[in-house]
């Protein structure tokens, strides 16, 4: 038999965990293992545990969610991260790929989109809630663009 998917959830608000735990809990392969309302205790869980994903919201008491990562990644813990915030803000955004978060879901995305993420984040790919599509392109096409008029600078020079 398979071993089930481990993951523990932080977030301060209760309903929140709630309604996660019922949602995940529906696949028989995942398991919660633990549920922590800030971000020290986050640490704390996830340090114990080890869980394969841990499930974070970024504004939580005691440590945000960046905090929590940094906090991970220092101690060389390799659970994988989601972020589950109401943060759009293309920063947040920025800052949760520098760190390797590999999933980013807004709260007011549907159950389909923290499944599809804890699917594909814990088969070590990466998943962004739709509505940030469009800053990927953005992002995407600027960086695009900035190499093209680099290539073009560096032509010109030979």
């Amino acid at each position: 038999m398979k071993e089930k998917l481990n993951i523990v959830i932080a977030d301060d608000h209760p309903m929140i965990r709630d309604g996660l735990r019922n949602a995940i809990e529906r696949n028989s392969a995942w398991e919660i293992v633990g549920e922590a309302q800030d971000g020290e205790a986050a640490i704390d869980l996830i340090n114990r545990l080890q869980p394969a994903i841990a499930i974070l919201d970024i504004s939580m008491p005691v440590r945000n969610g960046f905090e929590v990562v940094r906090a991970l990644r220092q101690k060389k813990i390799q659970t994988k991260v989601i972020f589950l915030t109401m943060h759009r803000d293309e920063d947040f955004f920025q800052q949760a790929l520098d760190l390797g978060v590999g999933g980013y879901v807004l709260k007011d995305s549907s159950v389909i989109d923290v499944v599809s993420a804890i699917k594909a984040v814990s088969k070590g790919e990466h998943f962004t809630s739709p509505a940030l599509t469009s800053y990927l392109i953005r992002s995407r096409t600027s960086a695009s663009a900035t190499a093209q008029v680099q290539g073009l600078g560096l032509h010109s020079l030979s």
